[in-house]
């Protein structure tokens, strides 16, 4: 692994990894607009954090699992009264919502109070404060620097700042969209129920049913999905087709996108309206399969500009199966193999730090560096979980952080949450739930144990007593 920070390669620090850790609100900005045409005073605020600039709000669209509109994939959808696809058209929402054009304007003034963000970026808010890196910062940090997308960017600020609305007229617009349903072919432990039918079915199965790690998530909310996702697919399809000729990039998330025939349905009818040729397609995928039936994810990669693979991996081998239960890392490195032979395919890798992938994430990232040229890999980003807190890397016991941290020298935001406490937190209770996690898979194919993978772990368990009962 990388020791020092200034050595790291471009495709480990494109993104955000390696930056310096700032905190107490504030994130590195020296590398913004680096790469663009000379900048006026909006560039500098941006960059002097003058205001707190995030470009979501000003060009792109995205849908929750059930069909809410919110600004990023990383808002709190519980902020403000629901926007729905059901009664609202995408176009609509995005020119005219009256919370959306309070949050462009709160991240246009200087010294904003910021209420509107204090809402719907809290996510981001936090982990600036803590880390000093954040969702926001990562993307400013590419965005910033592309010739091809920040010119788009700034005038539709400027539509704004004329204007009072959002604009849809340009090829700047990035389509991330969930509303298709949760479908999922794995189970992973940190996934939540909402995100994953499989994972739905587990945790509402007699082995995890009375878990308390992801409270009340569980088939109730399966059952919406399953009501939105047929209900409004062909609507929301049609509606995304005819902004094509506006979209930069769509971006498409599961559940498991490559599991879910809509995703497909949607990718044809974009190739039949002929500006499929102008777009880039990002999957968020676990890439674990390649088809649907007869449907080929590799048939649409020739008729899209370029076609881009974010894989969610949490380590390798045996340790990502785990994390990643009912997924084969073989399987995955050869599915990779096979798209990466496409000269308009690029392969990022995302990972979520958590309790188990925190334990063994280094290894993923040399991984990624010996086979960037192999793989045809291009970046690799990594997020650390805040909900549930009994699966957050900071839970783990104190003799383990200390262990680990060395190991992750040149990433501060992964080592400041190993320096984190966890409260009045039991991680005996984390414990549990893995184990119940691996009784429910007890004499079937995925059949793992926790201290087989993770020995580390094991002297630091304590079995629940029947007098503790």
């Amino acid at each position: 692994m990388t020791d020092k920070k200034d050595s790291l390669p471009k495709h480990l620090t494109m993104g955000g990894p390696g930056d310096k850790f700032i905190g107490g609100g504030k994130v590195n900005t020296e590398d913004w607009f680096v790469r663009v045409p000379p900048y006026d005073e909006l560039e500098k605020q941006i960059k002097d954090q003058e205001i707190w600039f995030c470009s979501a709000p000003f060009q792109m669209l995205y849908t929750d699992t059930l069909g809410n509109f919110l600004p990023c994939s990383w808002a709190d959808v519980e902020a403000f009264p629901s926007c729905n696809v059901k009664d609202t058209s995408i176009k609509d929402w995005f020119i005219d919502d009256s919370n959306l054009n309070q949050l462009r304007e709160e991240m246009l003034t200087p010294n904003s109070d910021l209420t509107t963000a204090k809402k719907w970026c809290t996510s981001c808010l936090k982990q600036e404060n803590k880390y000093g890196r954040s969702r926001r910062q990562s993307s400013l940090k590419i965005q910033s620097n592309d010739k091809g997308i920040w010119p788009g960017i700034r005038k539709a600020v400027d539509i704004y700042k004329k204007t009072g609305k959002g604009s849809i007229d340009q090829r700047i617009f990035e389509v991330q969209i969930k509303v298709f349903g949760n479908k999922c072919n794995l189970d992973c432990y940190m996934c939540l129920p909402y995100d994953s039918s499989t994972r739905a079915t587990t945790m509402n199965s007699d082995d995890l049913k009375d878990q308390k790690i992801f409270g009340e998530l569980s088939m109730e909310a399966s059952r919406k999905l399953k009501t939105i996702k047929t209900e409004f697919s062909s609507s929301v399809i049609d509606q995304i087709t005819e902004i094509a000729p506006y979209i930069y990039n769509l971006k498409l998330i599961g559940g498991e996108p490559l599991v879910m025939k809509n995703y497909y349905q949607l990718l044809q009818q974009i190739v039949d309206s002929g500006h499929s040729d102008k777009i880039m397609v990002k999957y968020q995928t676990n890439m674990s399969v390649l088809e649907l039936n007869r449907l080929k994810i590799i048939d649409f990669i020739p008729k899209f500009d370029l076609f881009e693979f974010t894989v969610s991996l949490d380590s390798i081998g045996k340790e990502n199966d785990y994390i990643r239960r009912r997924s084969n890392w073989d399987e995955i490195v050869n599915n990779i193999k096979s798209v990466s032979k496409y000269p308009n395919v690029r392969i990022n890798v995302n990972g979520a730090i958590s309790f188990l992938s925190v334990l063994s994430f280094y290894k993923l990232i040399d991984w990624f560096d010996k086979n960037v040229k192999h793989l045809n890999l291009s970046q690799i980003n990594w997020s650390n979980i805040r909900n549930p807190e009994l699966l957050t890397a900071n839970m783990l016991p104190e003799e383990i952080k200390q262990e680990l941290i060395p190991k992750y020298e040149g990433f501060p935001d992964i080592q400041n949450v190993l320096k984190e406490g966890h409260g009045n937190l039991d991680y005996q209770d984390t414990f549990e739930y893995l184990l119940m996690n691996d009784n429910y898979y007890k004499d079937t194919k995925y059949e793992m144990h926790l201290f087989d993978v993770f020995p580390e772990l094991e002297k630091f368990y304590k079995p629940i007593t029947k007098d503790k009962k």
